[in-house]
């Protein structure tokens, strides 16, 4: 008895593969910031000395920095992947609550006009369209079921960082049940996806934390001039003052 195995050719017969997981170059601190500083570990650092003074209400531009190898053994060439149809909305509503923040903006590489994507380089793009802070990050992937973003937030009329942050975050198991299977979303399990959603809470908070604790522009005593009682803060609902105080 001859059995004749039979191939099939045809598109569509064979069972599809999904595309396999390749490394990409890691993108570093020194990729995106401007100075050494103590870096964050899966939370946020603020780098400022004391509070801030007239820096909000402020605009701020976002860019996304990715690293490709280059020709040469060894090379790193920076790039933008910022595509500011698809980041636009998702940014401004991130940060939607935030009054203090008047708009958000992604920029993409043709902002540079033909620079390179290195941080003093992105920085003046941001300042050339009027942003007061600027964050620029990045997306690593340390396995395919680990991702990690990193980022540096900068007022950029000080050209210095305000703030660094760092999210690490791992894939959630699929559901095991057919009818979760239907309706399950990978925004809820990729890494990629729970790492950003965690980046953005970070970023929110920090901000929140820079704007309460933001002192506003010109409060500075005039020369020669002193106050006949210490100055106090406004408050709200007011308080009575104690007999004496003006």
């Amino acid at each position: 008895m001859i059995t004749v195995a039979i191939v099939c050719l045809l598109p569509g017969c064979a069972s599809k593969k999904p595309p396999a997981w390749t490394p990409r170059p890691i993108v570093r601190w020194e990729d995106i910031a401007t100075e050494a500083f103590p870096p964050a570990e899966n939370g946020y650092r603020v780098l400022t000395q004391g509070p801030t003074r007239g820096l909000f209400p402020a605009a701020l531009a976002v860019s996304r920095v990715s690293v490709v190898e280059g020709e040469a053994e060894g090379a790193r060439e920076p790039h933008l992947l910022t595509d500011p149809r698809n980041e636009f909305l998702q940014w401004n509503s991130a940060f939607d609550d935030l009054m203090a923040v008047s708009e958000v903006f992604p920029i993409a590489e043709r902002t540079l006009g033909g620079g390179e994507a290195e941080p003093r380089q992105i920085l003046a793009a941001f300042r050339a369209l009027h942003a007061r802070l600027g964050l620029i990050y990045a997306v690593n992937e340390a396995s395919e079921q680990e991702a990690e973003m990193i980022a540096v937030l900068y007022d950029l009329a000080a050209a210095r960082p305000l703030a660094c942050f760092h999210a690490r975050s791992e894939s959630l198991p699929l559901p095991t049940k057919r009818d979760a299977r239907k309706t399950h979303s990978p925004w809820n399990t990729d890494a990629r996806a729970l790492v950003r959603a965690k980046f953005e809470k970070l970023a929110h908070a920090c901000l929140r934390e820079l704007t309460l604790a933001d002192m506003p522009a010109g409060l500075e005593d005039k020369s020669g001039w002193t106050h006949e009682f210490p100055p106090r803060p406004v408050e709200w609902p007011p308080r009575k003052p104690p007999p004496g105080t003006p």
